[in-house]
């Protein structure tokens, strides 16, 4: 019985991690990050996509 219960907690947290996880992915990379405002690798693509719309539009 003990097994049971431990291979269902096993099982469901998986389950919300692989959901929480699907969630995240679909907002991209920065937009799901818990720190993107203080995360310098979003800080670093923010600035290159500000960039790269500046190059086009001259």
């Amino acid at each position: 019985m003990v097994n049971i219960i431990i291979l269902l907690v096993i099982l469901g947290y998986s389950a919300w991690v692989l959901v929480r996880f699907l969630r995240k992915s679909r907002q991209g990379a920065c937009a799901g990050c818990s720190s993107s405002k203080s995360c310098p690798g979003c800080a670093v693509s923010t600035v290159n996509k500000g960039h790269a719309k500046m190059k086009k539009s001259v």
